[in-house]
């Protein structure tokens, strides 16, 4: 059986708190509260709708982009020459049509740069040898005792009866140039087309 005086020391021992009358009043403004909440669920909202456009306008710009099969189809070699390659090719000396187009195909067929095809060794030499060529051959008598080696490609008696290995006439890449040379052309044929009105027996 317990002892009265045991339970008496251990109600004393134990501190409980008091019991205030008054206890503290909550004033939090939950009204306040709720509206930014919201306000912030709408900003968010926004937000979201912001993205989700930008994304469909994404994806509408991507959609209208073109397929690389067409873009490969647009980016294939042209028969238009290309004035820029032509231009920086004559700026390094290489002036000559023939010489132009070895530099070009090979940058084509190498796809490198015309600066690096022009460092080549075997490029470097078969210009040499295209040149040395050409001024052998421009030194070489033509007919009716005229001297070939007065004609330069800017001549336009240079032009005029220069073909290729296909037959086809070879015209310069300066248009002011190959306009008087397909004038001297046509005016060559209608020379050699000359017939007389008299018929003859």
């Amino acid at each position: 059986m317990e002892d009265k005086n045991d339970t008496q020391e251990v109600d004393e021992n134990l501190d409980l708190p008091e019991v205030a009358g008054d206890e503290e009043e909550d004033t939090t403004d939950w009204e306040a509260e709720a509206r930014k909440l919201q306000q912030k669920a709408i900003k968010q909202r926004e937000k979201t709708k912001e993205y989700k456009a930008a994304i469909k306008a994404k994806d509408e710009e991507i959609a209208s982009l073109k397929p690389k099969e067409k873009i490969k189809e647009e980016l294939k070699i042209s028969d238009e020459p290309d004035y820029a390659r032509l231009a920086f090719l004559e700026n390094k000396g290489v002036v000559h049509p023939d010489d132009q187009k070895l530099v070009q195909d090979e940058a084509n067929r190498l796809k490198l740069p015309l600066t690096d095809i022009l460092q080549m060794a075997h490029i470097k030499s078969q210009l040499d040898t295209n040149k040395d060529q050409r001024l052998a051959q421009e030194g070489m008598p033509k007919g009716r005792g005229q001297s070939g080696g007065g004609k330069t490609q800017q001549d336009v008696e240079y032009w005029r009866d220069k073909k290729k290995a296909d037959g086809t006439y070879e015209t310069p890449s300066d248009p002011e140039l190959a306009e008087k040379v397909i004038d001297a052309r046509i005016h060559k044929e209608e020379q050699g087309n000359k017939f007389s009105d008299e018929l003859y027996s």
